[in-house]
């Protein structure tokens, strides 16, 4: 297997963003909804998120391509009160539908708890770059999404019938960094082990299992069986309800209803999302809220560390502390990645990285 500096390529994030930006506009997204979909995929690998970062470009490219997904999407809401919609996406850019559903919910949650419920979506990324919409608004942000392959047995199954229906919580702080959780409740998100294929790596045992049911390191073995719930049983009961969240108050895809993202280039997907809003001032005063978010923050960092720990960090931090290295040193892709790039930009007829 070859090293992770060979495996990888070293590329400024400007180039990144004219490239994504131009290959969206050239498949009929409007100027701003080509903008979003590139930042949330560059903000992804920015931060080490690269199972949820370029490496699902070529995929975007193809489904837009063959008409699966609206490049123009007509979002309506479909129903609503003073806190709560449900939003129909109009088979829209996961992250277009994403980016409008959270104006609504930080419009309605100004000063009470908003949630709005979105059907007709698409896979819309790293989750947390949708809940970190919310604390610079004085807002805890919340988020769910039912994943767009079913690759997960229910616990003692054989059969796939769950995504891995990744969650995010963002808070925000007073002087210290929002705390941003963004996670999969499967071991590994499958985007890991796409990756892992693009750089020819083995990926670590007790990630997947093969198409056979036993357990595997060949990431390519793995794309055909099954990813494993994180923590056993309670990974698999957290996904089962937070997959029922993401699509039973709008009637988004669930269970035997979800198409694969990959191999169905005929279907809408029908991806559901459940977005959330807490306004700090319907609950605390923000100035004590800020000062105890602070005071905790600062406990956790400093408690006496483990043999050999250089430093103790919270939810978030990593990729903030990536983020700000990688837009200076720039951005490392997986050769495989970037070779899919380059056969986009080929086909479509635009200037390669």
């Amino acid at each position: 297997m070859a090293s992770q500096r060979e495996a990888t390529v070293l590329l400024p994030e400007t180039a990144l963003t004219d490239f994504c930006r131009c290959v969206f506009s050239q498949l009929g997204l409007p100027k701003d909804d080509a903008a979003v979909v590139a930042d949330s995929l560059i903000d992804a690998d920015l931060c080490g998120i690269a199972s949820h970062g370029l490496v699902r470009l070529p995929i975007y490219v193809e489904r837009l391509k063959a008409g699966v997904v609206a490049a123009r999407p007509e979002m309506h809401i479909v129903r609503e009160s003073a806190a709560t919609a449900v939003l129909d996406g109009g088979n829209g850019m996961g992250q277009v539908v994403s980016r409008r559903a959270m104006e609504i919910a930080l419009e309605k949650g100004r000063d009470q708890p908003a949630f709005i419920s979105v059907r007709a979506s698409n896979h819309n990324g790293a989750l947390g770059y949708w809940a970190a919409q919310a604390p610079v608004h004085d807002c805890i942000g919340i988020a769910f999404t039912i994943g767009g392959i079913n690759h997960m047995a229910p616990w003692g199954g054989a059969e796939a019938m769950l995504g891995n229906n990744p969650f995010a919580i963002a808070l925000p702080a007073g002087e210290e960094a929002p705390v941003i959780l963004d996670m999969a409740c499967s071991v590994a998100a499958r985007g890991k082990v796409n990756v892992a294929a693009d750089r020819g790596e083995a990926i670590p045992e007790g990630w997947c299992l093969d198409s056979d049911g036993l357990p595997t390191t060949d990431p390519l073995a793995a794309l055909q069986g099954f990813v494993l719930p994180l923590a056993g049983h309670k990974g698999y009961a957290m996904t089962v309800a937070f997959g029922l969240l993401s699509s039973m108050l709008s009637g988004a895809a669930f269970g035997t209803e979800v198409t694969h993202l990959y191999d169905d280039l005929k279907n809408p997907q029908n991806v559901g999302h459940l977005f959330g809003v807490l306004p700090v001032t319907a609950f605390e005063d923000l100035a004590i809220y800020r000062r105890r978010m602070d005071k905790a923050i600062t406990e956790i960092r400093g408690v006496r560390r483990a043999p050999g720990v250089a430093g103790i960090t919270l939810p978030g931090e990593r990729e903030r502390l990536l983020r700000t290295e990688r837009r200076q040193n720039g951005v490392p892709l997986a050769r495989g990645t970037v070779a899919g790039l380059r056969q986009v930009a080929a086909e479509l007829g635009i200037e390669t990285l």
